[in-house]
């Protein structure tokens, strides 16, 4: 499997490590873009509760207002994932 790059990242190490083990579970076990998305959402809300967006796809880029320590945006091969919390 394709290893994880962290483009950016302002999370603490254990949560980084969670969002890269979410999103690889993720594409392993589902699809489409939007499933992978809401697994990584649904895990991080669980074990992280806040409200938790994801975006998930090819070639986008994303500019968002977040928490200060909970956003991560890296990619797993061709895959680019973004995660923040808002709240």
């Amino acid at each position: 499997s394709a290893r994880p790059v962290v483009k950016t990242s302002f999370m603490p190490a254990n949560m980084q490590e969670f969002a890269i083990l979410a999103a690889q579970d993720a594409i392993n076990n589902f699809t489409t873009e939007q499933e992978v998305s809401s697994a990584i959402k649904e895990k991080f809300e669980t074990q992280f509760p806040s409200v938790w967006h994801c975006f998930v796809g090819r070639n986008f880029g994303c500019f968002v207002t977040h928490e200060a320590t909970k956003f991560i945006y890296f990619y797993i091969g061709q895959m680019g994932i973004c995660l923040f919390s808002t709240a």
